[in-house]
């Protein structure tokens, strides 16, 4: 199964997040997965991959031409495409996996996150998203969700799409089933 993950690219991070990170990309290889990420080797995004390479997992990073060309470095190891952008980017990560998680991040992670959850609940893709929900950061992010479906603004629940998971193990228990 191709697994992509979405997460920060900051390198300025409380190490429980990478740790997590690597903790994940490590059990992704164990189980015989392909990792699809962002491909740069920076913050959560380069620790992921990292581990995963160091476990022997395949994995498949999409880069861009202009963060290329601003000096950012592939993670060594990895299967690297280039898009034009960040939208085909987004788009050829979705198109090559089965299975989506997301780390904690920023704008990009939220971006992608909803993208493709969204994409879930209109039907357009068949795919299990989980939140890896490190130290409580998706919490909040959880609880407006819920009041959302609660209120009636969702549709449909949105955990019909999307599990919220402590632990790497957890999660991709979920994944499989």
């Amino acid at each position: 199964m191709n697994i992509c993950v979405f997460c920060s690219s900051s390198s300025n991070l409380d190490p429980m997040y990478t740790e997590a990170a690597d903790a994940l990309g490590r059990e992704i290889a164990r189980r015989g997965h392909t990792l699809v990420f962002g491909g740069y080797d920076m913050g959560l995004m380069g620790a992921v991959a990292r581990a995963a390479v160091e476990e022997s997992g395949r994995v498949l990073g999409v880069t861009t031409k202009g963060l290329s060309a601003k000096g950012r470095a592939a993670v060594e190891g990895i299967e690297e495409e280039c898009t034009a952008d960040l939208s085909a980017r987004k788009e050829r990560m979705v198109e090559l996996s089965d299975a989506f998680v997301s780390l904690p991040g920023g704008l990009g992670t939220f971006d992608e996150f909803f993208s493709v959850i969204s994409r879930a609940k209109a039907g357009e893709i068949e795919a299990k998203s989980a939140l890896f929900d490190v130290d409580d950061f998706f919490a909040p992010l959880a609880e407006l969700l819920d009041d959302a479906t609660a209120r009636g603004l969702n549709s449909t629940d949105w955990r019909a799409h999307c599990g919220l998971f402590g632990n790497a193990q957890e999660l991709l228990d979920w994944i499989e089933a």
